[in-house]
């Protein structure tokens, strides 16, 4: 299909105002802070199995939290 380019022209609207830009969404500090919790907990998690593990085989490791 082939448009006249004097027609396409008339059939585009044009904003009458400028749309003001979109702020950021807001973030959840509370879901921030509950994750970096839970990584602190895998990691000491992980770090406490390896002590165990150590000890069960007879190799000591140091953990400092």
């Amino acid at each position: 299909m082939q448009i006249a380019a004097d027609r396409s022209s008339a059939n585009i609207q044009r904003p009458s105002a400028p749309v003001p830009p979109q702020s950021a969404p807001s973030v959840d500090l509370t879901q921030l802070a509950v994750a970096q919790t839970n990584a602190k907990m895998t990691a000491a998690a992980g770090a406490a199995l390896g002590q165990a593990t150590g000890e069960l085989t007879g190799v000591l490791v140091s953990i400092s939290v």
